[in-house]
């Protein structure tokens, strides 16, 4: 199984992405906003200060938006490790790991 991560920021947040790459599309997307937390869909943070909370709403918005266009899976697949591609002058986004997940093995 072929998988990837990426690293989505912006110039306050970021937020890794684990996917699998399966026919030429991403899937099995797991995020994490930090601290070895990991959710299947994009992470709805609560945060104290009025401001900064507009701010990650709009950050949160701009990966939503980015998933929606078709040639997403496509920027993702092509990226190479290190490289950035910027979205909408407003993310961008930068392959960290390509790797292989084994077979689990069954007790």
């Amino acid at each position: 199984m072929n998988r990837c991560v990426w690293i989505i920021v912006n110039r306050n947040f970021e937020m890794m992405l684990d996917a699998q790459i399966l026919e030429n599309r991403i899937v099995d997307k797991k995020f994490s906003p930090g601290s070895d937390i990991w959710t299947n869909e994009l992470p709805e943070l609560r945060i104290k200060d009025e401001k900064v909370q507009k701010e990650y709403d709009e950050f949160r918005g701009d990966i939503l938006t980015f998933f929606l266009e078709p040639q997403a899976d496509k920027v993702l697949i092509d990226a190479k490790i290190g490289e950035e591609s910027e979205y909408l002058e407003k993310i961008i986004i930068r392959k960290i790991e390509e790797y292989e997940v084994e077979k689990i093995i069954e007790d």
